[in-house]
């Protein structure tokens, strides 16, 4: 218990509203888009190859609107009010899915779906980096990250896994009135805890850049982009957890656990990635601490999330195996399971140190505007994602996983020499200063 209040004590108050609202909206997220792909093709009659690429779509507009999100924020609303007044669509798109089953309203929902999530996104990580900043707190800001990473995957965890089993006894418009709860739960937190966020001053509020400021930002800027335009890549192929992956699942393997004879649904498979998060966070956290202080200095965020994907490389090839073997007969649902526990590492080393590596690194002023570029890279490479789903049920599941295995190999190399690239430019710019 002791360690625990210690853990509570450390932290700005308004962390723990930031987590718990936090939980609650990615509940009602990652519940939505766990029943989404079977919803597409059971209730619309979607085919397969349709319903993963709406999806993927869905998934790339909701990565787009952050960069809207951070700019409105950024320069007039600031990050507190922008989280509130996009939380109404938000709840209502939630609403019209769950009740309106005609393609109008379908696409009208997902629409206003991507909205509130994608303006929310960069500013709830925003707003909790600027609290410990103005707390004078910044040590515990990477563990908050951690932290914050872990309040989004059990509430992934949770509604991954119980929400098909809902879907299954009840049906999809009882299952998706759980996410409309959830997120109407999310938004009663954050206002509850606004007494306990730093103070704002929206961008057109601030001094003037020097033109050495101006051109540093811009500098930060080219520079990042690069780095995010490779990322690009890892989300194309990550987010097919959520579209092929299950059609794969179901009709190419054997859905029970062996040997415990534990029977699964195709889309629950999808909640085995929180909990393998949430499990190996600390392990992560305690393997980077560990070879840091054997070196005396820290691991730059570039080298981790070049492990990442060594490990997302490693997968595809598994997945390609996978692929082949199935034209012979279904194959042990253990394939994707293992697939996933590589996966779920990669995401650890790219999307959880990514997070991080975007806030740390804007400047001042670009804080939420950094944060969205960075989840841009989510809305190309699920763009991307989106045409190679076409791809799915014309090729052979093997030619299909082997595909995304070479592209993400050669991603891999060339983020090798961006990332090198990234690092003599920072060291330059520290020592001149």
């Amino acid at each position: 218990m002791r360690p625990l209040l210690d853990i509570f004590r450390r932290h700005p108050v308004g962390f723990w509203f930031i987590f718990w609202a936090e939980l609650a909206e990615r509940a009602s997220f990652y519940g939505m888009r766990v029943l989404l792909a079977m919803y597409l093709a059971e209730v619309f009659h979607f085919t397969e190859s349709r319903s993963a690429a709406t999806v993927q779509i869905f998934m790339a507009v909701c990565y787009l609107l952050p960069l809207a999100g951070g700019w409105l924020a950024d320069r007039y609303l600031g990050r507190y009010r922008t989280i509130v007044y996009f939380s109404v669509p938000y709840i209502l798109g939630h609403v019209i899915l769950g009740s309106l089953t005609t393609p109008f309203f379908l696409y009208t929902a997902l629409l206003l779906l991507a909205m509130g999530s994608g303006a929310i996104k960069p500013n709830t990580s925003t707003l909790m980096g600027l609290m410990y900043e103005k707390a004078g707190k910044d040590a515990y800001l990477t563990e908050a990250f951690s932290y914050f990473y872990l309040a989004i995957n059990v509430g992934a965890a949770v509604s991954s896994l119980s929400l098909p089993l809902v879907r299954n006894a009840y049906g999809y418009a009882t299952a998706l009135m759980f996410p409309t709860v959830l997120m109407a739960a999310a938004l009663a937190i954050f206002i509850v805890g606004r007494r306990f966020y730093p103070e704002e001053k929206p961008g057109r509020a601030r001094p003037v850049l020097t033109v050495a400021e101006s051109g540093r930002e811009k500098a930060v800027m080219r520079r990042l982009a690069a780095v995010f335009g490779l990322l690009a890549v890892f989300w194309l192929v990550y987010d097919q957890n959520a579209s092929t992956w299950v059609f794969f699942a179901r009709s190419d393997m054997k859905l029970v656990i062996w040997p415990f004879g534990l029977p699964l649904t195709p889309d629950q498979l999808q909640g085995l990635n929180p909990v393998l998060i949430i499990m190996l966070t600390p392990v992560f956290n305690w393997m980077w601490r560990r070879r840091e202080a054997r070196r005396g200095a820290e691991i730059p965020a570039t080298h981790k999330m070049m492990v990442g994907f060594i490990l997302v490389t490693a997968c595809m090839f598994w997945m390609s195996m996978a692929g082949y073997l199935s034209e012979t007969g279904q194959v042990s649902v253990w394939f994707i399971v293992l697939a996933t526990i590589i996966m779920a590492m990669a995401e650890l080393c790219v999307s959880v140190v990514g997070l991080h590596f975007a806030f740390t690194e804007a400047t001042p002023r670009m804080k939420s505007t950094v944060m969205a570029a960075f989840l841009l890279s989510q809305f190309l490479g699920d763009g991307l994602g989106a045409g190679i789903d076409r791809l799915y049920g014309t090729w052979s599941h093997g030619d299909y996983f082997g595909l995304q295995a070479l592209i993400i190999a050669a991603n891999s190399a060339a983020f090798y020499f961006v990332a090198r690239s990234y690092q003599k430019w920072k060291k330059r710019t520290e020592s001149a200063e």
